[in-house]
């Protein structure tokens, strides 16, 4: 019934039963396995009905799935399910756009858990993130020599990005 609401066409209903539902997660972790095609297929649906502060939550809920269960969601058609919507995110944001935060920690969750299975991944992801570091890197020298001409760097989106490589790396 709660995944039933996380799909609710009122977007509070959605929220709440999206948060709900994350929590729920942390307390059932693995007891949730044998469930899992059913909830992957909701959360899924969910990226095409959901709005801008919705999806933040959305990929809460992922990215805890993915910390409660760990290497259960290493399967083909799992990994078939989840990973579309979230690449599809990933290449639609643009490098500056704080939106990119909750997605890349979900996508640091996903990437622990796949394992081997976020492997086709690894090569795109590491080098956008990568260049979030760089990017983040060049800025600050930038604003450390020219203050009045450019501003400080957003250092989340390097912290962000070491986080997901770090979980690359676990994985």
């Amino acid at each position: 019934e709660l995944l039933k609401r996380v799909l609710d066409n009122n977007k509070r209903v959605q929220e709440a039963a999206c948060s709900a539902f994350a929590t729920l997660e942390e307390e059932a972790c693995t007891e949730l396995v044998p469930y899992l095609g059913y909830i992957l297929q909701t959360l899924v649906y969910a990226f095409s009905k959901y709005q801008h502060k919705n999806l933040l939550i959305l990929y809460d809920a992922i990215g805890t799935l993915a910390d409660s269960v760990g290497h259960h969601l290493n399967k083909p058609e799992y990994i078939n399910l989840l990973m579309p919507p979230l690449i599809n995110k990933w290449n639609v944001l643009k490098d500056e756009d704080k939106d990119l935060f909750p997605l890349l920690e979900c996508l640091s969750s996903v990437a622990t858990a796949l394992q081997s299975g976020f492997l086709p991944y690894c090569e795109p992801v590491f080098r956008r993130c990568v260049s979030l570091i760089e990017q983040t890197l060049n800025q600050n020298i930038a604003n450390s020599q020219s203050p009045e001409q450019f501003e400080a760097p957003d250092k989340d989106f390097m912290i962000v990005a070491l986080d997901l490589l770090s979980g690359l790396a676990e994985g």
